[in-house]
This record gives C-alpha cells, sequence and structure tokens, in this order.
C-alpha cells in the first residue's frame, strides 16, 4: 500500500483514523495503541505478509538488546551493544549487500559464486537505523528501555516504517501518552495534517511524477543528448527525487499528526542550498542527523586526533558508507564519494577562511555537483552513468533542443506536464517550503481553499494514470 493512493487516502487512512478515536472512548487506556499497533502490521504486510517475521524479528531482538544492556553491568552493557551493532548491521548486510560482494568476487579472484536469492525486506535500511539508535541511546542512558508494546509500536509505525524520516524512540515514544489520551489530536493539529498532507500528494503526484516522465526519457536517449539536454534531465531527475521524497515525507508527518504524534522533519528547501553543507542540512534531515552522530563522529574519533585531514578523511568515509546504504551498486558508493568530496572542500574553504562565493556562484556549482552525483543514483548500472556523464560535457554538441521538446510527448497531456514542471521549478526555488507553511499553519478560508486545490488536482492526476511508488521505496 502506498499513500498516493485512493485505497490509503479514502479507506485504510480515515478506518485508521476513526477506529483510533473510538477506541479512546473505551475503558482500558492502550486502546489506540492497540488499533494503531494492527495498522501498522496491515500496512506493513500489504503486499508481502511474508516480511513481516524480519520486522517482527528484529523488534524483538532489539528490545530484548536493550534490556540487557540497561541491567548489565558497564562492561557488559558495551559488549551487548557491540552485538547489537553486529547483528544489526549483519541483517542489513545479509538482505541487501550479500548478491553485491559475491557479484563482485569475479574480479578479484577468476571463480564464479552463486549468489543466494534473497528477498529485500521492505524498509529494512529505514527500520535497522531506527533500532541501531535507540540501542545506542539505551547504552547511553538517554532513554530507559521500552517495553516490547511500545517499542513495536514505535518501530512499526506506518507513517515511517517503509522510507522514514529516520526516527529516535526518545523523540516519540513518550508522545503514546497523547496517541492514548481520551481526547486526542486537537482540531487544529488534525487541519494541519490535512494541510501538510495535500501539499505532500500534490508534490508528489503532480510534479514529481512529471518530472519522472522527463528524466526517463532523458536517461532512455542518452546518445542523442546534446550537453544541455544532458544537464536538463539530470536536473530533471534532481526535482523529481526531491518532490518524490519530499512529498513522502510531508505525507508521513501529516499522517502521523492525524493520530497527535510528531515526526521529524525531513526537507528545508534543499535544492536553494549555496553550498554542500547547507544542502546536507535541508536534504534528508533525518539522516544526516543519523550519519553525524553515528557514523562521522565514531569514524573522527577513532583517529585520534581532530584535525582538518582527519576531519575530510571522516567525512569522505562517512558519506561513502551513506551512499552505500541507499544500495548495492557501485553507482550509490561513488554518489556518496562525491558528497563526502564536496563536503570535504566545503569544510577546508571555511577553514582557510577562503574569499565566500558570491551567492549565484555557490548555488551554482552546489547545484551542479548535486546533478553530476545524481547520474550515479539515477543510473541503473555504472555502465549507464559513464554513458551519460561524457554528454554532460559534450563541446561537440553543446546546444540542442529536439530531445526536450518530444520529452513529455505530444497533444494536451503535453501541455499538462510542461505546466507541472514549470511549476515546480517555481516551487522549488520560490517562496517557503512546505515545512514553514504547516509550521505557521492558521486554519483560514485560504489554507482551507488551497487543501481542496491540492487535493483535487491530485485526485485528478491520480484519475488519469497508475499510481506511482515512491522512489525510496527501493531503498
Amino acid at each position: 500500500m502506498i499513500f498516493n493512493s485512493f485505497s490509503f487516502i479514502l479507506l485504510f487512512l480515515p478506518i485508521v483514523f476513526a477506529a483510533c478515536q473510538l477506541a479512546r472512548r473505551l475503558p482500558f487506556g492502550k486502546a489506540a495503541q492497540i488499533c494503531i499497533l494492527v495498522a501498522s502490521v496491515l500496512f506493513y504486510g500489504w503486499s508481502k505478509p511474508a516480511h513481516l517475521a524480519y520486522l517482527f524479528g528484529s523488534i524483538v531482538v532489539n528490545w530484548q538488546l536493550a534490556r540487557w544492556i540497561a541491567a548489565a553491568s558497564p562492561r557488559e552493557r558495551k559488549r551487548y551493544l557491540q552485538l547489537g551493532l553486529a547483528l544489526n548491521i549483519g541483517f542489513l548486510c545479509t538482505f541487501k549487500y550479500v548478491n553485491f560482494f559475491i557479484g563482485n568476487i569475479p574480479y578479484f579472484v577468476h571463480h564464479h559464486v552463486m549468489a543466494p536469492d534473497l528477498a529485500f525486506p521492505l524498509g529494512i535500511s529505514f527500520f535497522t537505523l531506527t533500532q541501531i539508535m535507540y540501542l545506542v541511546d539505551c547504552y547511553e542512558a538517554l532513554m530507559p528501555p521500552s517495553g516490547l508494546f511500545d517499542h513495536a509500536t514505535f518501530v512499526s509505525f506506518f507513517p515511517y516504517v517503509i522510507s522514514g524520516p529516520i526516527s529516535r524512540a526518545k523523540r516519540i515514544v513518550h508522545q503514546f501518552t497523547v496517541l492514548n489520551a481520551a481526547i486526542g489530536p486537537s482540531a487544529d493539529a488534525i487541519a494541519r495534517g490535512v494541510y501538510l498532507f495535500s501539499m505532500g500528494l500534490a508534490k508528489k503526484v503532480v510534479l514529481a511524477d512529471s518530472f519522472s516522465i522527463a528524466a526517463d526519457y532523458g536517461f532512455n536517449n542518452i546518445a542523442n543528448l546534446s550537453a544541455l539536454e544532458a544537464w536538463c534531465f539530470v536536473s530533471a531527475y534532481a526535482f523529481q527525487l526531491y518532490f518524490d521524497f519530499s512529498g513522502y515525507s510531508d505525507m508521513a508527518i501529516a499522517t502521523a499528526l492525524f493520530f497527535g504524534i510528531e515526526i521529524p522533519r525531513n526537507f528545508d528547501a534543499p535544492l536553494r542550498a549555496q553550498s554542500m553543507t547547507e544542502f546536507w542540512k535541508r536534504w534528508h534531515i533525518s539522516l544526516t542527523a543519523f550519519i553525524t552522530t553515528y557514523i562521522y563522529t565514531p569514524i573522527l574519533r577513532s583517529l585520534r586526533r581532530v584535525t582538518l585531514a582527519t576531519s575530510a578523511v571522516a567525512t569522505l568515509l562517512a558519506m561513502t558508507i551513506a551512499g552505500l546504504w541507499h544500495g548495492p551498486s557501485w553507482t550509490f558508493v561513488i554518489f556518496g564519494a562525491i558528497h563526502g568530496t564536496g563536503l570535504a572542500i566545503n569544510q577546508y574553504w571555511k577553514k582557510k577562511k577562503m574569499p565566500a562565493l558570491p551567492d549565484p556562484v555557490g548555488w551554482l556549482l552546489t547545484f551542479a555537483l548535486i546533478d553530476i552525483a545524481f547520474v550515479f543514483f539515477r543510473s541503473p548500472d555504472l555502465h549507464t552513468a559513464l554513458l551519460y556523464l561524457p554528454r554532460m560535457f559534450n563541446w561537440n554538441h553543446p546546444v540542442g533542443y529536439d530531445n526536450l521538446r518530444k520529452m513529455n510527448g505530444a497533444g494536451l497531456m503535453a501541455f499538462v506536464l510542461l505546466l507541472s514542471q514549470v511549476a515546480g521549478i517555481v516551487a522549488a526555488f520560490c517562496g517557503k517550503s512546505t515545512d514553514q507553511l504547516a509550521r505557521e499553519f492558521h486554519p483560514t478560508w485560504f489554507n482551507y481553499a488551497a487543501t481542496a486545490a491540492c487535493t483535487l488536482i491530485a485526485f485528478l492526476y491520480l484519475n488519469s494514470s497508475v499510481a506511482k511508488p515512491f522512489v525510496y521505496f527501493a531503498f
């Protein structure tokens, strides 16, 4: 089940909301939370029920590890944490990277190894990171271990279990008192949730899916692209991914609000960033926090001396690991390394107090580097990326417009798609972000009209095409 489907919007979500509201009237205290847990099980297991075993197996193991950590002596606590980290990383690597490592063996030894056919559990990258943070927080006594019921509800919470935002238990579990309260969320909170959900839905089905048509056309016609077109099509993918994932995040945050739960924001107009450091403060904010706290900082500490050089090495390693986290492919490794290099250069520039670049120049260089990295992120394999990248610097054919004219097809639909793409470009660079709009939301007739318009337009788009899954569902 996906957020951008009529079955979720018109059936699943209203039924779960109504069930929770009714459950709050029951005499026992956690009836609403039971509803949420049952709904999360149904949501996660909708397409592949067998994968529930992986999710709840992970939940039970980490719940028990947290209890052992809390009850153990200082030396044993560290051992239990190390065991937990090893099990979680091993679990993630087994399903996500075994085939990748085995597939690369013939490059080093001339021997073919048969790779196992392992099913890829939905959301494994997200719920595994969530539980790593939980174990570390318990180890550092930032929170007590949760009961199994609370831990299962926290990890499997359907708004974020599949694609984030990556949430910390200490920010979520204490909110279950609001979830189970007799009154429930306020009318203003629900109105804000509807407002944010409508904008997120429009981002996905109106903007992201329109840009995906242009991006797919460009990557399917690499040999014919001019340099200008190559930059335009990879930029289209940048817009697609931004509106796709930020739209999902908006809908996830909004859905949680319907039940009185505040989950962390994930985007803040990142394509306006004027440096790589600023970009990662605005892009996939919950992942940036994880990388900084749980990858970059431990690597930097292991290098003992904190210098500009060790900071650059730690940045490069952390971002390369983060790139690999996105998927078992060299394209993701290179994607992460490009970002790590950009961040390291940014650090060096600031530390050495080099002259600040004019804002337009900083933005242009940042956006160009992001585009180059997205060539690898979008390409299905390294061969495709290495075909595409030279087209961006094709001085023999620098300017051409034929493919740009053809990218949306012909007729009325082509015009509608073009309007959507232009609207997306304007929205990415002008005005307030949806995060700002949601934080400043007030129940006014204008906001009600905006909500209705976004919903109606999104429904029209949904009704005219098959709902496309979110890009980050693949990770």
